[in-house]
């Protein structure tokens, strides 16, 4: 099951909406209408969360079940654009070094500064903002004075039930769903920041600097999370290509690890990108992303994710 979160274009008001096949957008208030299913209205609010739990999951599914034989029009994608398919989240937890091959990038670059980057015995990770998320399709700003605004594919992780000191066995219980996310940066005050050895705050947490969607696709749907293939593009070129069985830390065990922090409904962990960022290119200044470009992230069962650059 796809689950959309719906923004109007005139007012603003938000809804969560099913997405068939062929990219068909119901609304779930007007769905639930249609096949005379009673629905509690916090089942179609994006920011309630009390949908992503399994019971509301699974309400919504038998929604989506009898759209087919309700003879209902999907809605106007005039009228509606996409927001984040969690709007806000208590919590984003992006982990870093997460990738071996991205690793290896980072040693390259900082062995030229002079440090040592050791490969990570245990989760590490940063903190996006909540106000960093945008939706599909969403411009990718870059802010004043910034020219080397970079791109990350990762995978999102969404919970959708509370987790707080989980095993690894039991961790993907805690997942409502998977979506796609671009974890962008700006390269410049990231260095500067992790050379201050305090933390990367500012370079990650820019208005729009976490794109993500297109949708939730629900747990069920995805399978194993470990066994996705992804891909970022960047006006047709390929910049990233990989597959989720390279995390050094699978799904799981980041869940188990960052159960710690008592994970709650709507929290979102993003997993960390695999090689090919411009930063570990040999000349970075021409990849960093510029104005009129678009960024395209894909990963199998998800979706693509787009976003113009400007």
């Amino acid at each position: 099951m796809r689950i959309a979160n719906l923004v109007h274009r005139q007012d603003a008001r938000r809804t969560l909406a099913l997405v068939d096949a062929a990219g068909g957008l119901f609304a779930i208030p007007d769905a639930a209408n249609a096949v005379g299913a009673g629905l509690p209205p916090d089942l179609a609010d994006p920011v309630g969360y009390r949908w992503l739990a399994p019971e509301g999951l699974a309400r919504l599914a038998e929604i989506g079940e009898r759209i087919g034989d309700a003879g209902l029009a999907p809605a106007d994608p005039a009228e509606w654009r996409f927001g984040p398919p969690v709007p806000r989240p208590g919590k984003i937890i992006a982990a870093g070094r997460n990738y071996m091959d991205h690793v290896r990038e980072g040693q390259e670059i900082w062995a030229k500064r002079g440090r040592k980057v050791e490969i990570p015995k245990f989760p590490t990770a940063f903190a996006k903002f909540p106000s960093s998320l945008t939706g599909p399709y969403e411009p990718l700003r870059i802010p004043d004075g910034v020219d080397d605004l970079d791109y990350e594919i990762e995978l999102a992780v969404v919970i959708g039930t509370p987790a707080l000191n989980v095993t690894a066995e039991r961790a993907l219980d805690h997942v409502a769903g998977y979506a796609i996310c671009n974890d962008a940066g700006a390269r410049g005050i990231q260095r500067r920041e992790m050379e201050a050895q305090i933390g990367i705050v500012l370079a990650k947490n820019f208005p729009g600097f976490a794109p993500m969607g297109p949708w939730l696709t629900t747990a069920d749907a995805v399978g194993d999370p470990q066994a996705l293939q992804l891909t970022l593009e960047v006006d047709g070129e390929v910049r990233q290509d990989a597959n989720t069985a390279d995390m050094m830390f699978p799904v799981a065990e980041l869940i188990a690890w960052w159960s710690r922090t008592g994970l709650e409904a709507g929290d979102i962990l993003i997993t960390g990108t695999p090689s090919g960022v411009a930063l570990a290119r040999d000349e970075p200044a021409q990849y960093y992303l510029r104005p009129g470009q678009t960024v395209v992230a894909r990963i199998e069962k998800l979706g693509d994710l787009r976003n113009p650059v400007m």
